[in-house]
């Protein structure tokens, strides 16, 4: 179907801000609104649950049901109960339960709708609904916008982006296997565009290709080296961009959170990621995924230069049993691995690494990967990581600095058996009675519960008012708090208001 047929196009694009740099050049459960009922069914109902768990877990028939390990938890022996007659799961462990639905969304971390369109694609059920029509054409306008940014780069007009890749190392093979691109013209961008069928100014918009302004359109990644960003299907749903020039004031910049986009959720190198040995190394930045893939290390993904998200470390869990970090080595990637405690794992192995000051990237480049190497295969496990950091910083700093920071970590560590070996561990590094700290964070995080269920008290009371009067808040306002909430119920049904009006 042509995109022209897909959606109404009525509004051609305004006055254009051209970007610098250019010469002459060639050429009912449901997190979002619109799937019906009856279609969710006929999904479950054409679905072999049995065929889809045993797909990711070994299973073995006990009578009239299957049984294996739970994915969902450190299972010794098998607690995990399969129905082919009720299609349903359950696991006995854990009490994870529900259907093919339930078990992809958890085991493949994805959103109610993808995994509903996951299992419709494999058993060839059409997904027509407005919201499908509508994410198919955003994601159309990526994959043209992709196809349009790694034409500017290849044409040869924009030397500044050439040169900039090869000083950074990067060979033609690894640019062209991560599609990299760059953003020149927003003439060409546009052009490219309209040639495809995209003539709705909105629709680019809408996924932070272009933006208004009071001169005209532009696009945000003007004068950046673009790095597509996939989700687990590697369709294209967002874009990385690197400024070549050194007075940027945004190093890099991610596309906005949108319908198809939340830097959250996404892991870069997820398409060309791959996985010899069950191990994941994870870096902060795009260029040290690009030079350590170029070195043969084609396990690596990066984290979009954000710190690492539950959302993220799910992702892990369901790519490999084992995931290692190599932070940069300052003191900025250091505090980055000691926030990592805080994000729930499970069924991950989770080993860190403390790299002299210098970043992967550096490392590679100055012909150091066998010392790279080397201490990758020494990782260790991150709380014991995270331990030598606060002893290397003991007589840098305060005790009471470190120990307000010891207080904090530990009372945002998930399993509070975890917390109570960090405090432990950490009052020995600095020479404290263990008692103290384990005090101070037990404290601290009876008080952040109080505060947690106050807080979410408040968001629901709010989502409550909204849902029984829609015009309380305008919705740019709720483009403004939505960062406010915690993840959860509540948030979802504050976005999905938001996207309705996107």
């Amino acid at each position: 179907m042509r995109v022209g047929e897909m959606y109404s196009m009525r509004r051609n694009f305004g006055p254009i801000i051209d970007g610098a740099d250019r010469e002459p050049r060639v050429k009912p459960y449901n997190d979002m609104p619109g799937i019906p009922q009856e279609t969710i069914d006929r999904v479950l109902d054409s679905t072999n649950i049995v065929e889809l768990i045993g797909s990711f877990v070994a299973l073995k028939k006990i009578g009239q049901n299957f049984q294996g390990l739970c994915p969902f938890h450190d299972d010794k022996t098998p607690s995990l109960s399969v129905s082919p007659e009720k299609r349903i799961f359950r696991c006995f462990g854990c009490g994870a339960s529900g259907n093919a639905i339930t078990f992809l969304r958890r085991h493949k971390n994805l959103p109610f709708p993808e995994a509903v369109r996951f299992l419709a694609g494999k058993a060839r059920i059409p997904m027509d609904t407005e919201e499908d029509k509508k994410r198919n054409l955003f994601l159309f306008c990526l994959a043209k916008a992709q196809e349009e940014f790694a034409a500017q780069l290849r044409s040869g007009a924009y030397r500044s982006a050439v040169n900039y890749l090869s000083e950074r190392g990067i060979n033609q093979q690894i640019q062209e296997e991560f599609a990299l691109g760059y953003a020149g013209s927003v003439k060409d961008l546009i052009a490219g565009l309209k040639k495809s069928g995209i003539k709705e100014k909105n629709i680019p918009i809408s996924v932070g290709i272009l933006k208004e302004k009071e001169q005209g359109v532009t696009c945000p990644f003007m004068g950046r080296i673009i790095f597509p960003l996939t989700d687990q299907r590697s369709a294209t749903i967002g874009f990385g961009g690197r400024a070549i020039d050194s007075s940027s004031q945004a190093k890099y910049i991610n596309s906005p959170d949108s319908s198809t986009f939340n830097k959250r959720r996404i892991l870069f190198g997820l398409k060309q990621l791959r996985i010899p040995n069950d191990t994941v190394l994870v870096v902060e930045g795009y260029f040290d995924v690009l030079t350590l893939h170029q070195a043969g290390f084609k396990n690596t993904v990066g984290l979009l230069g954000t710190e690492l998200s539950p959302e993220q470390m799910r992702a892990l869990e369901n790519l490999a049993q084992n995931a290692v970090l190599i932070f940069d080595g300052d003191p900025g990637g250091q505090a980055a691995l000691l926030r990592c405690l805080k994000v729930p794992r499970h069924n991950l192995i989770v080993k860190a690494v403390i790299l002299p000051e210098s970043d992967p990237d550096e490392i590679v480049r100055e012909g150091r990967t066998a010392e790279f190497e080397a201490l990758t295969e020494k990782a260790k496990p991150l709380r014991e990581v995270a331990i030598e950091i606060i002893s290397q910083r003991k007589g840098k700093e305060s005790i009471e600095h470190l120990t307000e920071e010891v207080t904090r970590l530990g009372t945002e560590i998930p399993d509070v058996l975890e917390a109570s070996f960090f405090a432990q561990e950490s009052a020995e590094a600095l020479d404290l009675p263990a008692w103290v700290l384990q005090e101070k964070i037990r404290a601290r995080r009876e008080k952040k519960e109080r505060i947690v269920e106050r807080k979410r008290q408040l968001e629901k009371f709010l989502i409550n008012e909204l849902l029984i009067n829609p015009t309380l808040i305008p919705t740019e306002k709720l483009e403004s708090i939505k960062d406010l909430f915690d993840e959860g119920e509540e948030k979802k049904t504050l976005l999905t208001r938001i996207l309705k009006h996107v």
